[in-house]
């Protein structure tokens, strides 16, 4: 009897005092895509929540074309998302920045020295005024991707100089394949890839920033450079005889049977190709095209979609930047990521090692990644630049593929253009963060 009454008074009293749960800051995080699409930042958030004491990550899903009109609304009533992931294309974040609407990571940035995970040139396209509003969301590359087999046939060793380039491609045109690269130009922006690239190797980082964010111009002897070097690439038979009567999908097709050795484009190419190859898949590989000229540096190039942002009212903001850290920083975020098929910006050297990638993906990852040293260009110029300049651009590269226009003449269209655009507040603001 004693021990029931012990028991009784054990009972009152914890009905008297309850025992005290834990308070959970909730951070809603809203993200766009197609189903199936976004089931990564489900499996991250779950994740986190595990590991975590205090917080919980509700992950809120949309289709792009829900998404977009219910953003603006809610973040101006000051509800919606803590943070969320958006464009970075031209006018998005200015409008997002202007309104007030998103917060300053300035402090973060330095404070989790994300300087160490993300390169310059991404938050050079995410940064203005100084400060840092978004962190870089998945990354694209491109590079050149080839028939392994095909190369070993004939005895062509991966070029690593140009000389080396051109000897693999006279040998390739000798053994009767009449397009060694294929580019599908008919749709035109393949061959923008090629321009960025270019561009960014005949400019570098600095030569492209400068025109985006100041007084240099298209019509600058690097860009110019680039053209001449392009159009010369297609006179002499490089991409086929009709280049610009072959559209991408057709090229892909012909890539992936065998009958062109090489192309030049990027990783979101490699699921098509696993189902088209085969069990050919491993006849391929992909390197980085070498320098076009003497002293000249391979510069990866790498764009972001887009950026992740914090409400600026939100009243978690140090929530959502450790499950920004959490996804982008921390080894086990960026593994999940990569296994999902999205590549989080900067180094992925150890993200690499553990995660479950195809073959062909590692393989573009890492010769991006050894050559990250040496500064990234934008992976694709018309998606950073007015839709205005992108026309231009198609259509130049068309002409220059032709002979229809000369590489002076393209680049005046485009610098016309660009001062449109650019006296009418359409392109990106100025970007860097201010030293401290």
């Amino acid at each position: 009897m004693k021990n029931l009454a012990s028991a009784g008074a054990v009972f009152a009293v914890s009905l008297a005092f309850p025992i005290m749960s834990i308070a959970q800051t909730e951070v809603v995080v809203w993200v766009a895509g197609e189903p199936g699409q976004t089931n990564v930042y489900d499996d991250l958030a779950e994740a986190y929540n595990a590991q975590s004491g205090d917080v919980t990550i509700t992950v809120v899903k949309n289709s792009s074309d829900l998404f977009n009109p219910a953003l603006i609304p809610a973040l101006s009533a000051g509800e919606g998302p803590d943070l969320f992931s958006f464009g970075t294309g031209p006018g998005q974040p200015a409008a997002l920045i202007k309104g007030g609407l998103v917060a300053d990571l300035t402090d973060a940035y330095f404070e989790h020295n994300w300087g160490d995970t993300i390169p310059e040139g991404i938050v050079m396209q995410t940064s203005s005024d100084g400060k840092l509003w978004a962190f870089g969301n998945e990354v694209e590359t491109t590079g050149m991707f080839y028939n392994k087999a095909i190369f070993a046939e004939h005895g062509i060793s991966v070029p690593t100089t140009w000389p080396e380039m051109e000897a693999a491609v006279a040998t390739l045109m000798e053994a009767g394949y009449d397009t060694p690269i294929g580019l599908g130009a008919a749709d035109k922006w393949p061959v923008s890839h090629w321009q960025s690239m270019m561009f960014g190797r005949y400019a570098g980082p600095d030569g492209i920033e400068s025109v985006l964010f100041g007084d240099g111009a298209w019509t600058d002897a690097p860009f110019v450079a680039a053209a001449t070097k392009l159009q010369e690439m297609g006179q002499s038979g490089w991409f086929g005889p009709t280049p610009v009567a072959i559209g991408y999908g057709e090229l892909m097709d012909r890539f992936w049977a065998g009958e062109v050795p090489m192309t030049f484009t990027g990783p979101w190419v490699i699921g098509g190709g696993i189902a088209a190859a085969g069990d050919r898949i491993g006849d391929y590989s992909v390197f980085a095209v070498p320098p076009f000229e003497d002293g000249q540096q391979i510069h990866p190039t790498n764009s972001i979609g887009s950026g992740w942002y914090i409400r600026e009212s939100s009243e978690n903001k140090d929530a959502a930047i450790d499950f920004m850290n959490f996804m982008f920083v921390a080894t086990e975020g960026r593994v999940t990521l990569l296994n999902a098929g999205t590549i989080p910006v900067g180094p992925l050297d150890a993200a690499l090692a553990t995660a479950e990638m195809p073959p062909l993906a590692v393989d573009i990852w890492k010769t991006s990644d050894d050559h990250a040293a040496n500064g990234t260009v934008p992976a694709f110029l018309d998606t950073i630049t007015p839709g205005s300049l992108t026309t231009v651009s198609y259509d130049g590269l068309q002409a220059l593929l032709i002979d229809y226009m000369t590489p002076e003449e393209f680049t005046a269209e485009m610098q016309s253009a660009w001062a449109v655009s650019k006296a009418a507040g359409e392109i990106m603001l100025p970007g860097g963060i201010a030293e401290r």
